[in-house]
């Protein structure tokens, strides 16, 4: 396409590149360089039939682009070959649909040959709706004997417990056969303790992938590449501001980015600080939709009151040591008359990080909290 059409394009709020909220890939997978690298190995190594003892475990607050880097290690695994299966893993029928998938005829064939009895002949005799986990294993063999399998699991934070262990015997079992097949789970912070609670030894035998917010450069890459590839510039400034204001949370940066692409339909015209102010109302309507959404869920736990007391702990920095986190817990606790023993403390820090309020990280080899979004807690 020339310059022109691509011109064109940038002045259609059809053709918006910037997609929050949707799990889709964004235009730029800005500041992931490291895990795309790392997914990439594994998927080189999965493609030549290497062995691989150890699966991939992607996990952080929601917002960050965990299922769009799913969707992205899919797309690669393609390219590469590697059937590649996408599931839900939170949905009721995921051992069901996990057979169909890896099933050798699709549906609609196995039905219309099952009417004239032959769907035997073409292999596929075995009760694909029977939740038997031995016509999940022999389906699973035949796949990875016929070629690299790659299981993704979005939601895996959810994962039925029984499932999920009866899928990590099958899937560990065949890899020390030395057959191709890896799953990449994909969840929440809490993601790791639901597997531990699975099967202890899943941990220690994975390459973990946690994602957080992004740095200042990744963040301006996320903005402006994706208006360049469209010949559209934006102020230094201007991105600076935008950047500043969305604090490194990806979703954030892409209401930016519809905002801009949207609220400034000339496309010849740089993207300036003016611009920034005149469609700053687009991205505040939509980031308090989302502040008033964890607002609701934490008062659902009633953990307003120490979501606000946490908060003071970040007041001077946006990083905190656990024993000040406890601290503040305990505080909070207490001020609310409720038990502030350790196992309380404990009970609430978990699910303060399973709702993507804390985020614990290590920085220079040392633990620390950092707000999941900090602006979350400046609205509460």
């Amino acid at each position: 396409m020339n310059d022109d059409g691509l011109r064109q394009q940038a002045s259609d709020p059809a053709e918006n590149p910037f997609v929050p909220g949707q799990g889709l890939i964004p235009p730029c997978l800005a500041g992931r360089e490291s895990e795309q690298s790392l997914i990439q190995n594994h998927l080189d190594r999965l493609a030549r039939k290497r062995p691989l003892g150890t699966n991939l475990i992607l996990y952080g607050p929601r917002g960050n682009g965990k299922t769009a880097l799913l969707a992205w290690a899919v797309g690669q695994a393609q390219k590469r070959g590697i059937r590649a299966i996408r599931l839900s893993a939170s949905q009721s029928s995921a051992k069901e649909a996990l057979l169909d998938e890896l099933a050798l005829l699709p549906t609609w064939l196995r039905a219309f040959l099952g009417r004239f009895g032959g769907a035997s002949a073409m292999g596929a005799s075995v009760q694909l709706r029977d939740p038997i986990n031995g016509a999940l294993d022999s389906l699973l063999t035949r796949r990875a004997r016929w070629g690299s399998v790659l299981l993704a699991l979005d939601e895996s934070h959810m994962i039925d417990k029984v499932f999920g262990r009866d899928l990590l015997e099958i899937v560990q079992a065949r890899q020390g056969e030395g057959l191709p097949v890896i799953v990449l789970f994909a969840g929440t912070p809490d993601l790791p303790r639901h597997l531990n609670a699975i099967q202890a030894s899943l941990w220690d035998r994975s390459e973990k992938l946690p994602i957080g917010r992004l740095d200042p450069e990744a963040s301006a890459d996320a903005i402006r590449v994706p208006l360049e590839a469209y010949h559209r510039s934006i102020a230094t400034d201007a991105l600076e501001t935008a950047v500043r204001e969305s604090q490194g949370y990806p979703y954030f940066l892409q209401l930016w980015g519809r905002a801009f692409w949207d609220g400034c339909p000339d496309p010849t015209a740089p993207i300036s600080l003016a611009d920034v102010d005149r469609v700053r109302a687009r991205f505040l309507r939509e980031r308090n939709l989302l502040y008033l959404n964890r607002y609701q869920e934490l008062d659902d736990a009633d953990l307003l009151p120490v979501a606000a007391g946490v908060a003071a702990a970040f007041a001077a920095s946006d990083r905190a040591s656990p024993t000040r986190v406890s601290q503040a817990l305990q505080a909070c606790l207490d001020g609310e008359g409720l038990a502030s023993d350790g196992q309380a403390i404990k009970r609430v820090r978990r699910h303060l990080c399973d709702l993507g309020y804390l985020w614990l990280v290590d920085r220079e080899s040392t633990p620390r909290y950092e707000p999941g979004i900090p602006s979350l807690m400046r609205y509460l």
